[in-house]
């Protein structure tokens, strides 16, 4: 019990760091000093900072998920869907340091992080499908399968956010303001849906 302790205050004094300086100007040694541990102590909990910024970045999208698991549900399908993707903004600009590693940290370890990315999405998926059934169920909307439904919600999203980062035929990774156009367009996207699934 001890040990998961000292390992979750790793994690917080990291995320801590990480986004006030950025996870690239964060060294082990700052994160070392911040606890009162050595460095070797800090290196038998994560033998690098890939490792520690897989378990920070796990920790920030998991607090982010209980989080929209307990948005309040209002009657209006449309209301719920823009509040959940308003939330997922936020937590975006609050987190922005740490996510925006993620366009170097794929590049060096993909295979390290591709389970968090899978999870991320079916927290996604997850969300987007407890809207649309609520609105179902209050008669508001109209599908033959809510599940199939929602997975071609979250693939137009999906597919509307890799348009808005292509330039000139390379993957980008946003600014906060282009997160914010990105919103604005998602916000259409799904009024559009919905409409037509009442």
């Amino acid at each position: 019990m001890k040990q998961d302790i000292k390992k979750e205050a790793i994690i917080q004094a990291a995320e801590k760091r990480f986004n006030h300086f950025t996870v690239a100007k964060t060294t082990m040694a700052e994160i070392a000093g911040d606890l009162g541990i050595s460095k070797a102590l800090l290196y038998y909990y994560f033998p690098d900072k890939l490792s520690l910024y897989a378990a920070v970045l796990t920790n920030v999208i998991e607090s982010v998920q209980k989080m929209e698991d307990n948005l309040p549900a209002g009657s209006d399908p449309l209301e719920n869907m823009i509040n959940y993707l308003q939330a997922r903004n936020s937590f975006i600009h609050q987190h922005y340091s740490i996510i925006e590693f993620l366009k170097t940290a794929t590049e060096k370890a993909p295979e390290e992080l591709k389970q968090i990315f899978s999870r991320a999405k079916v927290s996604e998926l997850k969300n987007i499908e407890r809207i649309l059934e609520k609105g179902e169920k209050d008669k508001i909307l109209h599908m033959k399968d809510t599940a199939a439904t929602a997975e071609l919600l979250l693939n137009c999203l999906q597919g509307l956010r890799y348009v808005m980062l292509q330039q000139d035929g390379v993957m980008v990774f946003p600014t906060k303001e282009q997160f914010n156009s990105i919103l604005a367009k998602e916000k259409e996207l799904v009024s559009i849906f919905v409409k037509g699934l009442r």
